[in-house]
């Protein structure tokens, strides 16, 4: 993963602003901007629809927007697709995501794609403060918003270790369909120091927070969706991706006032600490997750 930190810390650069590094979002004057952009053939699960993979590439994209705390009001996508049906479905899965979202579609282009489908998918949102994943402090607490698993899992699925008979459909829907946590944007921008979202894995995500903010993250627990009980090991929930559940770091004296605002699904799950880097349980962990450096 430290290579891939340095491809995207020279990207930034050759950007001209090596700062978006440090941010799921940014955006001048209240505003928040992100985009995200996937090829079908690393993205799209074999038991994912057309129109899940539209989904999951919005509140992808979205969630960069809620966990820098803002609320999506606007997304522009452009689809490569190999056929018209392709099209329709994967509008309709775009579609249905912006309504979840709170947000407006506002334009839409197609292209013809030979061979590989592809999505890139830019939401704008409005924020009061934008949270960055640089400002964790010593003595903040970690909240873990939403559930872990949902990626490990699909990654169990596809390696024949879980059969996909045995999963509940109401799980598989989870995986496809990820909850975007829209709820917790006003807690984050009121009282959050750092913020990010687990697109890469749950470590990675951490670690994020950890390395732009120069501090260690103690994590004491994860927390597992409790429909996967008996379908992951807490080792392998911990590197979990694409769950788009979000990791917080908040003033212990504003914990309460933050829990009651974020809605349900919020966890205290650890602790931020002079040092560097992540541990779990007090064991140090490498920022292991899904790459394809």
């Amino acid at each position: 993963m430290q290579g891939e930190e340095s491809i995207l810390r020279r990207l930034a650069e050759l950007a001209g602003n090596a700062d978006i590094f440090n941010v799921d979002a940014a955006g001048p004057q209240g505003l928040l901007i992100n985009i995200d952009g996937y090829a079908a053939s690393m993205s799209r699960l074999p038991f994912m629809s057309w129109s899940d993979w539209g989904y999951k590439s919005t509140v992808a994209s979205a969630s960069d927007i809620i966990a820098s705390g803002g609320k999506p009001i606007a997304i522009a996508y452009s689809v490569g697709a190999t056929s018209v049906d392709m099209l329709e479905e994967v509008a309709k899965g775009v579609g249905e995501a912006s309504r979840d979202v709170g947000a407006k579609v506002y334009k839409a282009d197609s292209n013809r794609s030979a061979a590989d489908a592809w999505i890139d998918v830019a939401v704008v949102g409005t924020t009061s403060r934008p949270v960055t994943r640089s400002g964790a402090t010593p003595g903040d607490i970690v909240v873990q918003v939403g559930y872990l698993g949902y990626g490990a899992l699909a990654y169990k699925i596809m390696k024949s270790e879980v059969s996909l008979r045995d999963v509940e459909e109401d799980v598989i829907r989870k995986i496809v369909r990820p909850r975007p946590h829209v709820d917790a944007a006003e807690a984050i921008s009121r009282y959050a120091h750092a913020s990010s979202d687990n697109s890469d894995g749950w470590l990675v995500t951490l670690n994020n927070i950890a390395s732009s903010s120069g501090v260690l993250i103690s994590l004491e627990e994860v927390v597992v969706d409790p429909q996967l009980e008996g379908l992951l090991t807490a080792e392998e929930s911990i590197t979990s991706w694409e769950d788009y559940n979000l990791a917080v770091a908040v003033p212990a004296s504003s914990l309460d006032d933050f829990l009651k605002l974020c809605g349900s699904h919020c966890f205290a799950v650890g602790k931020v600490r002079e040092g560097r880097g992540v541990e779990f349980k007090g064991k140090p962990l490498e920022p292991r997750g899904w790459s394809w450096w």
